[in-house]
Parts: structure tokens; C-alpha cells; sequence
């Protein structure tokens, strides 16, 4: 029967657990073997503030990620991680500069190996997260996992054109204001009238 956590703590019978919060922080670290033979259930968040990599694409660093966590053991016997995560993060609009605020949903299947050659024979709807220790820290597989989920480039949701004079043109707008532009006259177009017979 799975074991529940939403915290951690250690107590003579659960490694994890606690009474259910929607605010709760998730531990930093758990055992990297016990608690998937537990088949333990993370719930909980974690501040945006918390992951460096992935606040140096951000705005600000306000906010929280939810978190759904659960350990389990394949027919394989493979240690597999599934995993939910859910924040609503401020970044920059490529087409105005001004921030703008997007959601970053993802869900993804981990699997712990050990070495390259345990990678290779993972099967295609698992990826591999690679672990040697027997700490698994669970805030650098969130991290990796948002900067996954980060969109190439971010808009407002609507049209920018209120935000003002910091709005950036597009190159569709710059090539529609080029076309707008009469043609100059050529320079050479008086030398082609002196080569035409009188």
C-alpha cells in the first residue's frame, strides 16, 4: 500500500509523512532507495527564489512551484519518479520588454540509473536522471524539469500595444513599414536615358 507524504519527517514508522497541506514545503533531499520501495507520494511547493539556473530566466523570483512527487518500482525494478509541477512565473515579453506573467505546467517519468549503459536501456516514455548517491536532492530534478517547460520565447497574452513606447517592432512589422516606403529614385537611371537613341 503507498505511503502518503506530504513533508519530511522521520519517525519510527514513516520515513515521510505529515497531515496533508497544500502549503507545504517538500523536503530537500530523500532517500534514494527507501522511498521508492515505500512508494511514497510528494505534494507540496517550493519557492521560485530556491532555483538559481532557472530564476536567471526570469523577471523576478516571487511565487511558488507546486509539486506532486510519486516513488514507485517498475515491473523491471527500475526506480521511476512521476512527476506533476504547476508555477505561474513573470519573464520578459520578446515583443515589448515589459513583464508579463506565464504559466509553466509539465509532466515527465524519471527513471534513476546509476551509469550511461543503465540510460540506454531505459525504455522510450522514460528519461533518465542520473544518481549515485544515496541522498536524491528533489529540488535539482524540479529545477532541470522548469527550465524544460520554459517556452523559447515569451508574449503577452494579449497585444502589447498599450504598454507604450517601449514596444519592440516584430520583423513582420519591420518588413510591412519598409513596403510603406516609396522607392527612391535610382542614381543610375539618368545614364540609362543617355545610352537610349534620340
Amino acid at each position: 500500500m503507498p505511503l502518503w507524504a506530504y513533508f519530511f519527517d522521520r519517525s519510527a514508522l514513516y520515513a515521510y509523512h505529515c497531515a496533508p497541506m497544500t502549503d507545504t514545503l517538500i523536503p530537500d533531499y530523500v532517500d534514494a532507495k527507501k522511498i521508492f520501495t515505500q512508494q511514497a507520494v510528494i505534494i507540496g511547493k517550493l519557492p521560485v527564489s530556491k532555483f538559481e539556473r532557472f530564476s536567471e530566466l526570469l523577471a523576478n523570483t516571487s511565487g511558488f512551484v507546486e509539486i506532486s512527487l510519486k516513488f514507485s518500482l517498475n515491473e523491471d525494478f527500475r526506480r521511476v519518479i512521476s512527476g506533476e509541477l504547476k508555477a505561474d512565473v513573470e519573464v520578459l515579453c520578446q515583443r515589448c520588454l515589459d513583464v508579463t506573467t506565464i504559466t509553466l505546467e509539465d509532466v515527465f517519468q524519471l527513471a534513476l540509473v546509476e551509469s550511461e549503459s543503465q540510460a540506454d536501456k531505459l525504455p522510450k516514455d522514460l528519461e533518465p536522471w542520473f544518481c549515485t548517491d544515496t541522498k536524491l536532492v528533489l529540488a535539482d530534478i524540479i529545477e532541470e524539469q522548469l527550465i524544460l517547460a520554459m517556452p523559447i520565447v515569451s508574449y503577452h497574452k494579449v497585444s502589447c500595444a498599450h504598454n507604450g513606447p517601449s514596444k519592440r517592432s516584430t520583423p513582420q512589422e519591420e518588413v510591412s513599414k519598409s513596403s510603406d516606403i516609396p522607392d527612391k529614385q535610382n542614381p543610375f537611371a539618368i545614364l540609362q536615358s543617355l545610352k537610349e537613341p534620340r
